[in-house]
């Protein structure tokens, strides 16, 4: 701390006309006024680099996050310790800065974008390769045929042992009409033909497949 105002006292070196001595009145800040602005400067850079990460983002943008594994619910934990997933949740891109996905309350909702969407060790961000603009359009009306629907705790749960023992479908469904977040995406995308992982593979499907798949990029 000592050589960062010893820099700046240089740079003001030329400026000696103030009546105080400005350098001593910083070096001087209480602890708490530095924290304040420590925690400024943070919020304010935060959020200029989550403008930045959504300029970046184009309508249905798979975005798949990665939390830290003392947040996780005790399902994602699962996934995470048994199945070796690094991403354990899918969100899809509607456009001005909202996600279709599935919570565990209410199923699938549509919300804002997290709001640390620029830290890349948290959230992947993988885009379709070569998708137009309408397919974009039509993969976002279908997912969003689907908010309110619930979701499908069984067949989430489920798939951690069916894929343990090499079975491609959850041990257990409750009913059709349910979902979770990666099969959500999935069927967004296969009614415009797009099949991001085979057909065979859909019904146990992850987030961690979604990653891998062959027709996406990371951007």
């Amino acid at each position: 701390m000592n050589d960062f105002f010893s820099q700046l006292r240089q740079c003001f070196k030329k400026r000696r006309k103030f009546p105080f001595d400005i350098i001593k009145i910083i070096a001087n800040l209480p602890d708490k006024t530095w924290s304040l602005v420590t925690a400024l400067w943070h919020a304010v850079s935060g959020e200029a680099r989550r403008r930045a990460a959504i300029a970046r983002l184009q309508k249905a943008d798979i975005i798949l996050a990665s939390p830290r594994i003392t947040t996780l619910s005790p399902i994602a934990l699962g996934y995470r310790l048994f199945l070796k997933s690094r991403y354990i949740h899918s969100m899809l891109y509607i456009g001005n800065g909202k996600i279709v996905h599935t919570t565990a309350r209410d199923g699938v909702v549509v919300n804002r974008l997290p709001r640390s969407i620029f830290r890349r060790e948290r959230y992947g961000i993988f885009r379709v390769k070569n998708l137009d603009p309408e397919s974009r359009d039509r993969v976002i009306k279908t997912a969003l045929m689907w908010r309110q629907k619930k979701l499908d705790y069984a067949g989430l749960i489920t798939t951690i042992p069916s894929r343990l023992i090499g079975l491609r479908r959850p041990l257990l469904r409750w009913e059709k009409n349910r979902i979770w977040c990666s099969k959500l995406v999935y069927k967004a995308f296969s009614a415009e033909n797009i099949e991001l992982v085979p057909p065979e593979k859909s019904e146990g499907i992850t987030s961690e497949d979604l990653s891998r798949s062959g027709i996406v990029e990371m951007i």
